[in-house]
Formats: structure tokens, sequence, C-alpha cells
């Protein structure tokens, strides 16, 4: 299946113009349609008996988000003329949490492109930032584009492969671009720093085998690489990825969807926030 359709986040972040522009090309190559998407937030209304000032601040407050809403669309829409003029595209304004539209949304979509989570420093984050609830809520592949990077040159990509069902989804998720990779290279991580982990370096040829004749009857040749080290599977996959100079990493993403706390895994937020490369990640 070719990305026919596909949703991209809209805001204010400098990364903006170029997220479209990557969308586009991705459209471009199968001849499909971008959605471009704004959510001004939720709007609340006044409570009964508030009065009619009240009222007015909230007509105001629509008015603005609106006005906002319509920068966006011009905006979405000379970018869209600006990266790929003969995709079709369409632009919609959701007022709502951004998160929750773009999940929604996503929904009838075959990728979701979504800004890159900002990086916290080594400080604990306690509720979700809007890529990381999309991926666990819209039941679609989510595609994490970093500031600067307007189109996939997919050369060579890397597969995070560690067995598991959400590996195993990011696979099947991301064939239409594995199939035009000139390379691709699966990843298998093991990290010392776990305990229940033993230091020999993981098979990845033994172990992983079924999934490289798996891909290769798909007419997708592999390479399988295995890394190691005291650091955690996050940072020895982002290591690995910049060594082997790869253009895309395919990952599966791991956590639980529950409202709007945060609850993915370790790994899956180093990579969403700190990946200086596309990053295809599947629930």
């Amino acid at each position: 299946m070719d990305f026919k359709t596909l949703l991209v986040e809209l805001g204010s972040d400098p990364g903006c113009a170029d997220r479209v522009a990557f969308a586009a090309d991705l459209a471009q190559r199968a001849a499909g349609h971008v959605i471009g998407l704004t959510a001004t937030g939720m709007r609340l209304e006044p409570f009964r008996g508030a009065g009619d000032e009240a009222g007015r601040y909230a007509e105001l407050a629509r008015r603005q988000l609106l006005a906002q809403g319509a920068e966006a669309a011009a905006a979405f829409q000379r970018a869209m003329h600006e990266a790929a003029p003969g995709v079709g595209f369409t632009h919609r304004i959701i007022e709502d949490d951004a998160g929750w539209a773009l999940a929604q949304q996503g929904r009838m979509a075959d990728l979701v492109v979504l800004a890159r989570p900002a990086g916290t420093d080594g400080m604990p984050v306690l509720v979700a930032q809007t890529a990381e609830y999309v991926l666990l809520n819209a039941g679609r592949p989510v595609l994490l584009v970093p500031q600067g990077v307007r189109r996939l040159v997919c050369q060579h990509v890397a597969i995070a492969w560690d067995g598991g069902r959400e590996a195993a989804r990011a696979v099947a998720d991301a064939m239409p671009l594995l199939r035009q990779a000139s390379r691709v290279t699966v990843v298998a991580a093991s990290s010392t720093h776990d305990r229940t982990v033993t230091h020999s370096a993981p098979d990845v040829h033994g172990a992983h085998a079924g999934l490289r004749d798996q891909l290769e009857r798909q007419g997708v040749a592999v390479a399988m690489h295995a890394v190691q080290g005291s650091h955690r599977v996050g940072q020895l996959l982002l290591e690995a990825a910049r060594h082997l100079q790869v253009d895309l990493l395919v990952a599966g993403g791991y956590g639980h969807a529950r409202l709007r706390e945060l609850v993915t895994g370790g790994t899956t937020r180093t990579l969403m926030r700190h990946a200086d490369m596309p990053v295809l990640m599947s629930h």
C-alpha cells in the first residue's frame, strides 16, 4: 500500500514549512493527497450567568482563533504550491486539542506527519506531547520530521528490531519506503544497563533471520547489524543510526494509551525526542 493520504501537523513552529514540503514530496511519489490540520485548541464557553462581558470576550477569542486558522491555511497553501505544485491538498481547522484532533483525523489517513517533540534535557515529563499522544491513539503510523528536513532521500533505511509486535507493525507500515530504499539495515541493540540482558552480543543473524527472509521475499535486500553497550537501548539505536548514516529510522512505538498521561516507553521517548533523522513509528 502506498501513502495516498497524508495528514500533516500545522503550527507556528519553525519547522512547519519543512514538514509540509516533506509530506508533499511523499504524496507526489504516490500520486497522493495532503491534508494540513490546524488545531486551535479547546475553546472555553462562558458559564451560564457569567454576564455579557464574558460572552464578548469568548466571541473575541473565537474570532482570533479563526483568524489564526486563516493565516495557517494561507501559509499551508503557499508551502504546498512551492514544494509540489501538482499535488492535491486540503486544509482543515479543528477547535480542539492538537493531539486529539490529529489522532481522530489520522485514523482516516495512511500516514501522519508530525513535528519531532522537543527534548527535555533530562527533566521528567508527566504529560504526553502531541506526537506521543497521536502515536498511541491514532492507530496509524506516524513520521516525525526534524526541522530542516524537506524531503526523504531514502537511500539508507534502518529498522530498529527487537522482535516485538510494535516493531513488526512498523516494518509492515514502512514497506512502501523500504522498497524505495537503496539499502536497508536491521539493527538489534542490547544494553548491559539492563541487568536482565546477558553480556553476550546479540545474535542478530540467527535470531532475526525470519525478518530478513520476509523482507527479501518483498524484494528488499537487508544487512544485519548488532550493537551492544552500557547506554540505554534508545541511545544505542541512535548512535548506530548516525554511524550508519541512515536517512530514515523505522521503529515500533511502545506505550499505553491512557488519556494524556505520558506512558510511552523510555526507548520510544528517546527516539522521538532526540533523533536527528526522520523516524517512522507504529504502535
